[in-house]
């Protein structure tokens, strides 16, 4: 799997209306979060986002293409 592939997954999901947030957790280790909440955007300009995420311990990664490629596989 190349990274290429790994990207071109996360902008599929965001098409298909999901929002994939890749997060550490400050003791290295990477997750895809797909579970969480956020304020509403009420513009297309990027704007201040305050975002909560909840991860399930099993869904931490020692590095960020292998948190990517466990989302690919569960997902």
């Amino acid at each position: 799997m190349t990274d290429t592939e790994r990207i071109d997954w996360l902008e599929k999901q965001v098409k298909k209306g999901r929002c994939p947030g890749l997060i550490n957790d400050d003791n290295g280790h990477w997750a895809i979060a797909f579970e969480g909440i956020q304020n509403c955007p009420d513009t297309t300009d990027p704007c201040d986002i305050s975002t909560s995420f909840f991860i399930e311990a099993g869904y931490w990664k020692d590095t960020i293409r292998e948190a990517i490629d466990d989302a690919m596989a569960t997902n």
